[in-house]
């Protein structure tokens, strides 16, 4: 049981008529309109009671005990029911409203103060103590949100701290926040760390969470393909949370034997649990199991009818499946969605207008009451103060957008230019080929100057007019090399500079051959900077170009930007799949174009490790990156989706690649830039 709930259990039991349930009992105490404190201690009570059992009724009872607590000024106990509000918002997915319960939580809980105001301390327990022990449940229950979110480092944060908290709470178990540790590492397939934390979480003892704990073992063992040893830990949890009588972690472990069998195509046995599956599904009513939904339920069956090959129930299922997953997924994209855009900095601010806005409200009042007589006077001045507090608050944004408007031009600017940076070596590289070409031919001119002056002075005229025929030829070279190096520096400035939004005709193959090869040296030359790095960065590339491409009228420091950043995130992928696989492993990227019947596409493909499904919606969100902190400012793929869609009239797409014949074996992802031909030349 949660650790929040666990804190205010209250047997106050006896207290019910004997003929009645014990939820009855506690209902019929509350029309005897007892006073507050046992007001609050029923309704805890209650929601308590029908945890396990309907947890919207649970809500129900918890909002009650938590208005109570306010009305009463109770700091410890607002702050427990807020803890557990959030666990129910975010088990249906409402982390915008779940981030605000837990703000609020934190706050009341860590003032001091608190531990004189609470009706759950119990009796003779150290007030302070117990204070800590209610810390400890807002930060496992924050936690679990932070899992819910993906936020898996912060999540881990979280469970560590409950940990603190708990060494210095009264006494009780651990082994829910190790479990969760273990859990998150799960998420993240760190599957050592997780084994870790989850056998510590075993050998607790404690039995309240012991069939999830068996459960996500099986998890573990399932993923390293161990499948015996994942159904025998199924098998376990299964079993023991039958004896506990554990609906919700009944059908986690029914869920994961049904996997199983699946996996080693057995007809019967997983059809037989992926039905068991689906008719305990049903029983759960209101009480959601976290990431375990309908969609689940029928993609079982699908997968289990699929290997008896009954055709109609194959179909039936999946398409079931399809739709459920596509709906829980809208569902679930709108509360991320709402749960970004609230930080703890705008709550702050919101509760700062909330409290301006009850000042206003006051003095309203106030002026209303002492110049009743003078109504009219009082409604103008009220409308001249809106009307000067809308200009003000016009003028506010007007100022605010253009900041913001300066500000974006300065991100881009500093992305382009940290671009560039790191383009310093290959840029050198490209340079020095011709440079090199220039001096050499430079010298040996100079030796033919030396021969032709000898052969005049001979009088050898026919020797010394091919001598000069060779000078003719190694001055032209030197020409050639040296427009070479100069259009690699325009090419740079033209990149470093604000774009001037003025489309050109540009070869497409030239420049993404151009930037390929920069972004290929620089990468290798700043791989090998690094201290500690015993071989640099190396990979395969190479070109697949139509050479029929037509020109085409583009932006080409906007394109350009575009390539290189996708050029520059195929090598980063390449470069991070060798540091796992080494010796196994052959890095390569790919750039092509091909000429379509009404567009041009220009495909920059890896043998990377693919995107992950988790991220696959926010790829082009601005300041997303899965880059560790201080790798990445998240720019990158939004600027170039901008600048493709909006500044081309184009697509910017990407797939994952599979192995031929394995369509569940990652092989690399490719980007695609479609751009109209109707802007050919």
């Amino acid at each position: 049981m949660r650790i929040a709930i666990i804190i205010t259990v209250l047997f106050i039991s006896q207290l019910a008529p004997a003929q009645s349930t014990y939820p009855d009992s506690l209902l019929n105490l509350l029309d005897q309109n007892p006073d507050d404190s046992l007001r609050f201690r029923i309704n805890q009570n209650l929601a308590l009671h029908y945890f396990n059992r309907d947890r919207r009724k649970t809500f129900v009872f918890n909002e009650e005990a938590l208005e109570i607590a306010r009305k009463n000024n109770k700091m410890l106990d607002i702050a427990i029911c807020l803890s557990t509000k959030g666990y129910l918002l975010n088990k249906e997915d409402r982390y915008g409203e779940a981030l605000k319960c837990y703000i609020y939580g934190f706050r009341l809980a860590e003032n001091p103060a608190s531990e004189r105001q609470a009706w759950t301390t119990p009796l003779n327990a150290d007030s302070h103590r117990y204070r800590m022990q209610v810390l400890a449940g807002l930060h496992h229950e924050f936690g679990l949100m932070m899992r819910s979110t993906n936020n898996n480092k912060e999540a881990i944060r979280q469970f560590r701290i409950c940990l603190q908290y708990l060494d210095k709470a009264l006494p009780t178990s651990h082994n829910s926040a190790l479990m969760n540790i273990g859990a998150v590492y799960l998420d993240m397939k760190v599957l050592d760390s997780a084994m870790f934390y989850l056998r510590k979480a075993i050998a607790n003892k404690h039995m309240a969470y012991r069939p999830t704990m068996y459960k996500y073992t099986g998890d573990v063992f399932f993923l390293q393909g161990n499948i015996d040893s994942a159904r025998h830990y199924y098998h376990k949890g299964n079993d023991m949370a039958k004896k506990l009588t554990s609906l919700s972690q009944l059908i986690t472990n029914q869920l994961g034997l049904a996997k199983t069998f699946l996996a080693e195509k057995n007809q019967d046995s997983s059809l037989f649990y992926a039905g068991s599956f689906m008719e305990r599904f049903k029983e759960l009513h209101g009480n959601p199991v976290k990431d375990i939904n309908i969609s689940n339920a029928y993609e079982l069956l699908y997968r289990a009818y699929q290997l008896s090959d009954l055709q109609d129930s194959t179909l039936k299922y999946l398409q079931l499946a399809f739709i459920a997953r596509d709906s829980i997924s809208e569902s679930k994209i709108r509360n991320l969605t709402q749960y970004q855009n609230i930080t703890f900095e705008e709550q702050i601010r919101l509760e700062e207008l909330e409290k301006e806005k009850l000042r206003t409200q006051s003095r309203i009042r106030t002026y209303s009451l002492l110049a009743g007589l003078v109504f009219i006077l009082i409604v103008a001045f009220i409308l001249f103060r809106n009307a000067r507090q809308k200009h003000k608050a016009n003028s506010t944004l007007k100022n605010t957008l253009k900041n913001l408007k300066a500000t974006q031009a300065q991100l881009i600017q500093s992305e382009k230019m940290a671009s560039l940076g790191e383009l310093t070596a290959g840029i050198a590289h490209e340079i020095q080929n011709p440079l090199n070409f220039v001096n050499n031919f430079s010298e040996v001119n100079n030796e033919l100057l030396d021969e032709l002056q000898d052969e005049l002075k001979a009088g050898n005229v026919v020797d010394a007019i091919e001598i000069s025929n060779d000078i003719k030829e190694n001055g032209l070279k030197i020409n050639h090399h040296g427009k070479r190096a100069d259009a690699i520096v325009k090419g740079m400035l033209q990149h470093s500079r604000a774009s001037s939004g003025i489309k050109e005709p540009t070869d497409l193959n030239a420049l993404a051959d151009e930037y390929l090869r920069l972004s290929f040296h620089g990468l290798r030359a700043k791989d090998k900077s690094l201290p500690g790095r015993q071989a640099g960065f190396n990979a395969d590339f190479k070109t697949e170009f139509d050479a029929d491409l037509p020109k085409i009228e583009v932006i080409p420091q906007d394109i350009g930007r575009v390539l290189l950043n996708l050029i520059n995130n195929a090598f980063y992928a390449v470069s991070e799949k060798a540091k796992l696989e080494k010796d196994e492993y052959k890095p390569e990227v790919v750039v092509s174009t091909k000429k379509l019947n009404d567009s041009i596409e220009i495909r920059v493909k890896d043998n990377g490790n693919g995107v992950p499904d988790s991220v696959k919606d926010k790829i082009f969100q601005p300041f997303f990156t899965t880059k560790p902190t201080g790798e990445g400012t998240g720019l990158g793929l939004s600027m170039s989706y901008e600048i493709i869609t909006k500044g081309h009239g184009g697509r910017l797409l990407f797939e994952t690649l599979t192995k031929p014949g394995h369509s569940e074996e990652i092989a690399g992802t490719a980007f695609i830039i479609t751009l109209p031909l109707n802007q050919s030349v």
